[in-house]
């Protein structure tokens, strides 16, 4: 009799054990996010960023496209570095349709700029921000990747451009192309 005591005792303790680990499990404590497809434009195959060493006569040739399918906006600044370049980045280009253009000239520059052509140098730059909303209205910045304490969130960028480029991606968030020759 001792015995079957023992195994019914045994057994209770063991029923016990299971019922109290695997009941009212609190699923809020497990949450894990939806995934789906974020907001990215890529170009359509690698540019030449060195677009030519005289402005005059250089040009950037690319073609920029949403792979997703699901971008509503893609909204392009650009910030100069050359002689009395504004110090704030100016609106270069948007659309909602794709594939995109976002190729230039040295004379398109001067026009965007309201400068002279002949204010561009050889080693003068430029560089691109792009921000991307899907259409479910996710926001993907082109300009930093950084946590708002305001609402508890990531901006949704993730668009590192070395980490990007080390996977091969050709992301169209954020490029610079200068005024140099692309065979040297």
């Amino acid at each position: 009799m001792k015995n079957i005591n023992k195994y019914f005792s045994l057994a209770f303790v063991a029923i016990l054990t299971m019922v109290t680990f695997s009941s009212c499990e609190d699923e809020d404590k497990m949450r894990f996010p939806e995934l789906g497809n974020g907001g990215f434009v890529k170009f359509v195959s690698m540019p030449e960023f060195d677009a030519g060493a005289d402005p005059t006569s250089a040009s950037f040739d690319a073609l920029v496209e949403d792979p997703n399918g699901n971008v509503a906006s893609y909204v392009i600044t650009v910030q100069g570095d050359f002689a009395g370049a504004p110090a704030d980045p100016i609106a270069f280009r948007s659309t909602n349709t794709f594939p995109f253009d976002v190729g230039f000239t040295g004379a398109d520059m001067a026009s965007l700029f309201g400068v002279n052509i002949a204010t561009f140098q050889e080693g003068d730059s430029f560089e691109f921000f792009a921000v991307v909303t899907t259409t479910d209205g996710l926001v993907y910045d082109g300009t930093a990747t950084e946590f708002d304490s305001a609402t508890g969130e990531w901006n949704g960028g993730m668009t590192d451009g070395v980490l990007l480029s080390a996977a091969g991606l050709l992301q169209a968030f954020n490029w610079e192309v200068t005024f140099d020759d692309p065979a040297e």
